[in-house]
């Protein structure tokens, strides 16, 4: 459209019409600008021009685009919930979010719309992408609040298949538990999201990135803490500290130890031996080292096996403390406690599948009622893992 014209000034809906056609359900048209109305001035802004670009080379019809606005609304909703910054989810290129926003759409109706090339310009004809395809779904995962996203996973070891398809996603800023016996996977599956081991198939996304494509990328915003602590011994808490910072190439890399020390109740010790230290410390200045950095995602792969109870709970209270600073907490277990103390969502891997996924309140919600006699006594964690994975001979009192 030609510049100094006064088609800006048009209210949307015209705009569109004048576009695509008549728009047949209003009702749902101005239920959508409502939703627009409530969003905060800079995220409305930026959702008024996104909405040009879409009509110009998005689908023809009335209904589609109202379809597609009303996906943008649930995009920039979360991420104003999340507080999600437009740059993070728009990039620097409105017409290259464009396009990979409309990827996301293959079965609409794009007949008619324009062509963007080089340059950014339209005509009217069949729509031809000459940009690079990039993925949205980073964007789209930041903004939905999805650190973590498995779809289909498999992974096999000659005859022994240990992944059978496997889905779940993480939200960003929680504690999520994968709970499962021993053998059950778990470790496979961490293996593959902080890519140490390659799926058979199916996919997977750290913080936006593909672990299979983009692994360097998943490198650096995740940290693995594995089943046993990665600390040395003859080094104190904080000789360990600095040297992970250094290997960073970090700047001040003892004040960030010094720091550390402080968060994870290790100042008085931090100039021992790591020799001297208990179980539950050598847990947490590992977990501590893992943070060097500032990753988004974290790994705890059985983080309290063979630590004695008190030593637990010290892990426990430092798993705490990352989920309230918003790190995004993998974390892999054995113990039903520990899922059922910390965990935001609980995923209960057995025999190389997702049997079951959802919040304490949810999983206890599979089990019948409690019976009142005398007490009543709600069902365990422990209960309801045994009854998913079909224990029989296990009693449970109910």
């Amino acid at each position: 459209m030609a510049a100094g014209t006064s088609e800006p000034k048009r209210g949307l809906r015209q705009y569109v019409e004048i576009v695509t056609g008549p728009i047949e359900d209003k009702r749902r048209w101005w239920q959508y600008k409502a939703r627009m109305k409530r969003l905060p001035v800079n995220y409305r802004t930026a959702v008024d021009a996104l909405q040009r670009y879409l009509l110009i080379f998005g689908p023809a019809d009335g209904g589609s685009v109202t379809s597609m606005f009303e996906d943008l609304a649930d995009l920039f909703e979360q991420s104003a919930a999340n507080g999600t910054s437009v740059r993070a989810i728009v990039g620097d290129d409105p017409v290259e979010f464009v396009e990979m926003f409309l990827r996301n759409y293959p079965e609409l109706d794009r007949q008619g719309a324009g062509t963007v090339g080089q340059g950014h310009r339209s005509c009217r004809g069949s729509r031809i992408v000459t940009k690079e395809r990039v993925d949205i779904q980073m964007r789209v995962d930041q903004a939905r609040g999805s650190a973590i996203r498995v779809q289909g996973l498999e992974k096999s070891y000659k005859e022994l298949q240990v992944l059978r398809g496997v889905d779940f996603d993480v939200a960003r800023g929680s504690v999520f538990a994968l709970l499962g016996s021993n053998g059950a996977g778990k470790t496979t599956v961490v293996k593959i999201l902080s890519t140490l081991l390659k799926a058979d198939a199916g996919t997977a996304a750290v913080n936006g990135f593909d672990v299979a494509t983009q692994a360097a990328d998943v490198r650096e915003s995740i940290s693995l803490t594995g089943q046993f602590a990665a600390v040395d011994e003859i080094l104190s808490g904080r000789e360990n500290l600095v040297l992970v910072a250094r290997l960073r190439h970090l700047e001040n890399p003892g004040a960030i130890a010094d720091d550390l020390l402080d968060r994870f109740s290790l100042t008085d010790a931090g100039a021992r031996k790591v020799s001297t230290y208990s179980g539950g410390m050598r847990r947490r200045l590992d977990i501590a080292m893992s943070l060097i950095g500032n990753p988004s995602v974290i790994f705890l792969d059985e983080p309290t096996a063979g630590l004695d109870p008190e030593a637990r709970i010290e892990v426990w209270e430092t798993v705490k403390g990352l989920a309230g600073r918003g790190t995004t907490v993998l974390l892999t277990t054995q113990y039903l406690e520990e899922a059922e103390q910390l965990a935001d969502r609980i995923a209960i891997l057995h025999q190389g599948r997702i049997i079951v996924n959802g919040t304490l309140v949810e999983l206890k919600q599979l089990l019948p009622p409690a019976k009142v006699e005398y007490v009543e006594k709600q069902p365990s964690l422990e209960d309801v893992f045994f009854a998913v994975v079909g224990d029989a001979g296990k009693d449970r009192t109910t």
